[in-house]
Parts: C-alpha cells; sequence; structure tokens
C-alpha cells in the first residue's frame, strides 16, 4: 500500500505525512529531504530516517540556484540508495519527498520503484511537475493519489491510517 502526496513546494505534503506519522507513532525508514533557507543558493540535503541528522557533503544532494535545481546524482546513487536498503517487509517507509533532482540517478530511481512494488507501507511525497519518474510514481499500480490540500483533511487522515494499520495487521498474521 502506498500513499502519494502530490503538490508544488509549501502545498503541505510534508504536514500531511507528519500528521500520518505522528497518529501511526511508527519510526519510518526511508528518506526525508530538506533545503536549508540560504536565499539564492539553497542547499539541498536528504536525511536516512533511522540515521542521526547530520549537514555534511555526504547527505548534500544538490542546491537551489536561483529557483534551479543543481542535483548531486552521485549523492542519490550513494546516501540515497542506502536509505531504501534492508528495510523489512512491512515496514513504515518515508519518500519525502521525490522531485526533479532524481532525473539522472538511475539507481536511486530503481530504488524507489523496488519499494513501491514491495510489500511496505509507503508515504511519498511528489512535487506536482511532469517528469517520466513523477508520473510514473503518481501513477504506481498500488498507489493511492491525494493531492497536499485533500491529504491535509481529518477524513483523509483517517483513511490513511486505517490501510496503513490494516496492511500492518494482514502482515502480522
Amino acid at each position: 500500500m502506498n500513499i502519494v502526496i502530490n503538490g508544488h513546494s509549501g502545498s503541505g505534503k510534508s504536514t500531511a505525512i507528519r500528521r500520518i506519522l505522528c497518529a501511526l507513532q511508527e519510526a519510518p525508514y526511508g528518506f526525508w529531504t530538506e533545503k536549508l533557507p540560504f536565499g539564492s543558493n539553497a542547499p539541498v540535503y536528504l536525511h536516512p530516517c533511522r540515521l542521526p541528522l547530520a549537514y555534511m557533503e555526504g547527505n548534500r544532494i544538490g542546491f537551489c540556484r536561483e529557483r534551479h535545481a543543481q542535483a548531486e546524482p552521485a549523492m542519490f546513487e550513494s546516501v540515497g540508495v542506502a536509505a531504501l536498503s534492508d528495510i523489512p517487509r512491512g515496514a513504515l517507509v518515508l519518500m519525502d519527498e521525490v522531485g526533479v533532482m532524481e532525473r539522472d540517478a538511475a539507481e536511486f530511481q530503481r530504488a524507489v520503484f523496488r519499494i513501491l512494488d514491495g510489500d511496505y507501507r509507503v508515504l511519498v511525497a511528489v512535487r506536482d511537475r511532469s517528469t517520466p519518474l513523477l508520473d510514473a510514481i503518481r501513477s504506481h499500480p498500488k498507489s493511492l493519489l491525494a493531492d497536499a490540500p485533500e491529504a491535509n483533511t481529518p477524513d483523509f487522515l483517517a483513511m490513511a491510517l486505517r490501510l496503513f494499520m490494516q496492511k500492518r495487521d494482514a502482515m502480522q498474521e
């Protein structure tokens, strides 16, 4: 079961994900990304969920320069792939967010689809741009797609919790 939350920057994708994670009270595997607010040359970091928070060159996946992404594909291929590896069956997996920087990171893209195709409970935030990667994530057959405003409603939260708990319970039987 995959829940894909779609939206532009600042639309509430991560807010919806935090609400779901808080309600589940379960530490996820996977990663979250963070753009630091340093004006026109903002570094972007990929933080594996189960490692200490770090702002180092080794997990900097690129920069946003004058509102244009400048990616470092090798970082996706190393730290990104590692964050999506060795995840137990049935685990809760976070990918917040997948955007345009991943375009040239083929192994990372394969890791994303191993998770989406696998037997996991996945929360993924995607940018509202049209790229082959983002379009494939949004149309994945095991995924439920919601736009960020819808994903921030109480009804959506209740539905997401119900789906993830049902999947977790079914996997424990």
